[in-house]
């Protein structure tokens, strides 16, 4: 069985520190908001609030997955990111509808925005705070759905402050304020989309559906290509977490050449990995045909096989 690893070290300490400096943003929006009387920051702190709780998860699910397997739990806990990524995207949707909400009564009830420059300067450290963020995780989100979904509350909370300085300043200078409830809507929009597609990939994860990066058909093909390799059946491919791909399948060889199935296994397990990506294989070897030589093993022989 061949398997690879992530190393996900670096990725706990930036989430930590992302952790810190959004707290220090929150509180600053939070007081800022309360004292120029602008809803807007108040809410965006709010927002704000509901990323740093999805950023401890986060961090809960690096933390997970560094824990060893046991006896119970063969494959370690590395399904925890999963998790958490699967929490934190739940979340985004409530604070995409917690954002029309706001924009909607903000179209039926505009506020008057008092002290600007005060407004404006807390509105701005908490963008360069949310950038500095972006910044710290930008080199991890590619690692795993867990730090992917941390990034996108990070990107999509600067996003947001972009709009309350926009919409305050709009606001300051002609009093449009539907600008900021359409700005608002659009933010909101893009929040559903993004968590859809986080949502997505960890029901399928859940549901150990073949990854979306690998074709069945290919993997296929490709073993039964591989030389003294006769056919292949019992083929299943899953995902652990969102960069741990395992499979396991039945090889048939003939009987001739047993003593080089070792060699065979290897010559696999390489291929999968440099090709497909795929870290954990389980091969069985046989030297018979299977009484069920169906691809795709089919728990109730008496139903036709489901196609792929």
């Amino acid at each position: 069985m061949a398997h690879t690893h992530n190393n996900t070290k670096a990725s706990g300490t930036k989430l930590f520190w992302t952790i810190i400096f959004n707290l220090i943003i929150t509180v600053a929006e939070f007081i800022g908001g309360l004292m120029t009387g602008y809803l807007a920051l108040v809410a965006d702190a709010v927002h704000n609030l509901s990323d740093v709780a999805a950023l401890i998860l986060a961090w809960m699910g690096v933390k997970g997955s560094e824990l060893p397997p046991t006896k119970k739990t063969t494959y370690g806990f590395m399904r925890i990111e999963v998790m958490t990524a699967f929490i934190s995207a739940a979340s985004l949707v409530v604070i995409a509808i917690f954002i029309i909400v706001e924009a909607y009564d903000r179209f039926i009830e505009p506020q008057p925005l008092t002290k600007p420059w005060l407004f404006l300067t807390v509105a701005v450290i908490g963008l360069l705070g949310n950038i500095f963020s972006i910044w710290l995780l930008n080199s991890e989100k590619g690692k795993s759905l867990n730090m992917k979904t941390a990034f996108l509350h990070m990107a999509y909370d600067a996003l947001s402050s972009v709009v309350v300085i926009i919409g305050g300043i709009v606001i300051i200078l002609t009093e449009i304020y539907v600008i900021d409830v359409i700005l608002s809507t659009v933010i909101a929009l893009m929040i559903f989309w993004s968590s859809y597609l986080v949502i997505k990939e960890a029901v399928l994860i859940f549901l150990e559906a073949v990854p979306e990066n690998i074709n069945y058909d290919q993997v296929q093909s490709t073993i039964k290509e591989i030389n003294l390799v006769n056919n292949v059946h019992d083929l299943h491919i899953w995902s652990l977490s969102s960069k741990e791909i395992a499979l396991s399948c039945h090889i048939s060889i003939d009987e001739n050449f047993l003593s080089s199935s070792h060699d065979i296994i290897n010559n696999i397990n390489k291929i999968l990995i440099d090709k497909f990506n795929i870290g954990h294989s389980t091969i069985q070897v046989e030297t018979a045909d299977c009484p069920h030589p169906d691809t795709i093993c089919n728990h109730n022989n008496n139903e036709k096989n489901i196609e792929p």
